[in-house]
């Protein structure tokens, strides 16, 4: 299983050249990756080569293929974030308060770039992690639909070639919600439940 970006040097070329030699030494065990492509206004100058140089190899090498597109992701928390504002602003105004904010540092509108790119990507972060973690749920606990890897891609791939996944996740809104808990927990949470257990 491997997770990896296609825009950079290193996910591209490392993560393919593993995929690769991974392939070459054990042809038998079935290669699942989830790779996150560039978004239109990437940093990086070659990922566009860089793309479609690791595509190539995912299409050789991978047997199942889970894209993400970073600007989907971004169109996808932007919208939601948006969406999520106007309804706290009309929750405020109902009440008749004055301005609306929304607490807990949420909000993709605050003030500041970076604690705005921060939440972003952690957010679109979230998004991939519960994609890949509802995908791979039925090889982690027992249950009706207890298989593994080798078992989605034989369901999943009806030919060798065409082993690129589309996933969808539904719904969102849980996903930006301040009152669900985040993934990455504080180290005092962490240390009470060391101390307790």
């Amino acid at each position: 299983f491997f997770l990896h970006s296609i825009g950079g040097g290193t996910g591209s070329g490392l993560g393919t050249y593993i995929l690769q030699d991974l392939a070459d030494l054990y042809p038998s065990v079935f290669r699942f990756s989830t790779c996150v492509f560039p978004s239109n206004d990437d940093d990086v100058i070659t990922s566009p080569y860089n793309s479609m140089l690791a595509l190539n190899m995912l299409i050789d090498h991978a047997d199942c293929v889970l894209p993400v597109d970073n600007q989907a992701l971004f169109d996808i928390v932007s919208r939601v974030d948006a969406q999520y504002a106007k309804m706290k602003q009309e929750g405020a105004e109902a009440r008749g308060a004055a301005a609306a904010t929304i607490q807990g540092g949420s909000s993709v509108l605050e003030s500041g770039n970076q604690k705005k790119k921060e939440n972003h990507f952690e957010k679109e972060n979230s998004i991939v992690a519960n994609v890949v973690n509802n995908l791979t749920c039925s090889m982690r606990f027992e249950g009706d639909l207890n298989v593994d890897l080798n078992e989605i891609t034989m369901n999943l791939v009806p030919f060798p070639k065409m082993h690129f996944l589309q996933s969808s996740l539904s719904p969102l809104y849980n996903l930006i919600n301040p009152k669900v808990l985040p993934r990455n927990i504080d180290q005092s949470f962490s240390d009470a439940f060391d101390r307790n257990y």
